[in-house]
């Protein structure tokens, strides 16, 4: 299996379904990234004004890698693509437990790096489903990789 063409991916667009942010996903999230019990504890905290049940943007942004394996929209057989960082990242509004959220997501540009390695940058949103907001904007790098010609490669 080769890589897609630049050509074919640049434009290419997914809204994925609706997911609802529980409890438990801000509690099982405040465990793994504040490793302090009074920080996991979602009694009202005197330190935000938003109350106890706002949803961490670092969360929020991990939602890129839940909606990616859940319903990827590039991928290739025996490939996988390779968390490369992002350029640019806002939270624009407020998300609460229990809000429900989906994304949206369209290639902006797609660079050939090697043959089994293609750059891809997502435009990303996160749309809240009370409201219609864009609560994240993100874009996304990753590097779309042909692991099979990879290893075939490395065989000769």
């Amino acid at each position: 299996m080769t890589l897609p063409a630049p050509s074919d991916l640049i434009g290419r667009s997914h809204v994925s379904d609706w997911l609802e942010i529980d409890a438990e996903h801000l509690a099982a999230f405040s465990r793994g990234s504040y490793l302090e019990p009074d920080r996991v504890d979602l009694t009202i905290s005197q330190n935000n004004a938003f109350g106890p049940t706002l949803v961490d943007g670092f969360l929020l942004l991990s939602l890129l890698v839940y909606f990616d394996f859940s319903e990827p929209f590039v991928s290739i057989e025996g490939g996988y693509g390779l968390n490369y960082g992002t350029d640019r990242v806002r939270f624009t509004t407020p998300v609460f437990v229990g809000d429900r959220v989906r994304l949206k997501r369209t290639v902006l540009e797609a660079e050939v790096k090697t043959p089994t390695r293609t750059l891809v940058t997502l435009d990303t949103e996160l749309e809240l489903e009370k409201s219609g907001d864009t609560a994240m904007y993100a874009r996304w790098l990753y590097l779309l990789i042909d692991r099979k010609a990879e290893e075939a490669s490395d065989a000769q």
